[in-house]
């Protein structure tokens, strides 16, 4: 009976050293790529947050320009009411021409065909 118990030890000694000789390099390799996932997945975040921080700051500039271009639209038709007794248009007073591609040459001495975006 003795005999059986060490035999019973010895072989879970060698079980242990397997054990130990392989689970110890796994855990070791397992906790590496979920290291590497989480390593992955931050720069996944980063990047989001970077491009979002991107766009807010084009919308910020975007805004200061239209809130500093509002002020003085307002500042230009006080000034021209003001100094030069200007005063709006009139629907009557505007005249519309739609100039067509074929119709450009016919209206050049309206405006300068330089200027003329499509």
């Amino acid at each position: 009976m003795k005999s059986h118990i060490i035999g019973a030890l010895r072989d879970l000694m060698e079980v242990s050293k397997v054990l130990v000789l392989v689970g110890v390099p796994g855990a070791l390799l397992l906790f590496h790529v979920w290291q590497e996932y989480q390593i992955t997945q931050t720069g996944y975040a980063i990047a989001e947050v970077t491009e979002e921080h991107r766009e807010l700051l084009e919308e910020h500039k975007r805004l200061t320009v239209e809130a500093s271009m509002h002020g003085r639209a307002d500042l230009v038709a006080q000034t021209a009411r003001e100094q030069f007794g200007l005063e709006p248009a009139r629907p009557e007073q505007v005249i519309v021409i739609d100039l067509e591609a074929g119709d450009l040459q016919e209206h050049a001495a309206l405006f300068d065909a330089s200027t003329a975006t499509r």
